[in-house]
């Protein structure tokens, strides 16, 4: 945390009991006015938060805001909030891969056929249905608009025919 005395930016009281606000920049005191005062001060304090206040080892504290000792008498530590990659990369930490793993990418192929031959097995009416909701991106409403058919119609239709995929997929 910074010391007081190590900001570059300080309020100072004037004889009159007015202030001066002064922002050091470059080893030289500009005075500002106090709105930029005042918003340099709390972006300054945010800085600090972020580079200190949510990395430091932080203790469990009770309802009344007394510090939790565990068995041995040590306080409680909290896990630190904000954790940087360079730390994880330190400690030799093991994160998942964004990519699938070989077993899954043969699953998910696998699945895939499966599913493209549950889908031959369906009625043309069927397929053109599932077809145009999922492979088109066309909404219930418009293919119900396209074949005359009423809304209600067309999603019991789609219901049907997944729950009939379902069956297919799970034989």
């Amino acid at each position: 945390m910074k010391n007081y005395k190590d900001r570059n930016y300080r309020k100072v009281k004037n004889a009159d009991d007015s202030y001066t606000y002064i922002i050091t920049v470059d080893g030289e005191d500009v005075e500002v006015s106090a709105e930029i005062y005042k918003y340099y001060a709390a972006s300054d304090r945010q800085m600090e938060y972020m580079e200190y206040d949510l990395k430091r080892d932080r203790v469990q504290k009770d309802a009344s805001g007394k510090t939790v000792f565990d068995e041995n008498g040590l306080p409680v530590i909290l896990p630190e909030r904000e954790i940087s990659l360079d730390k994880l990369i330190d400690e030799d930490w093991d994160y998942p891969s964004s990519e699938p793993s070989p077993e899954d990418a043969v699953i998910g192929q696998f699945e895939i056929k499966a599913l493209y031959k549950s889908l031959d097995l369906l009625d043309d009416d069927e397929r053109e249905l599932i077809d145009a909701l999922f492979f088109e991106g066309m909404t219930i409403r418009e293919y119900a608009g396209l074949t005359g058919q009423s809304k209600s119609n067309v999603g019991r239709q789609k219901a049907k025919i997944l729950g009939k995929l379902k069956i297919f997929l799970t034989n």
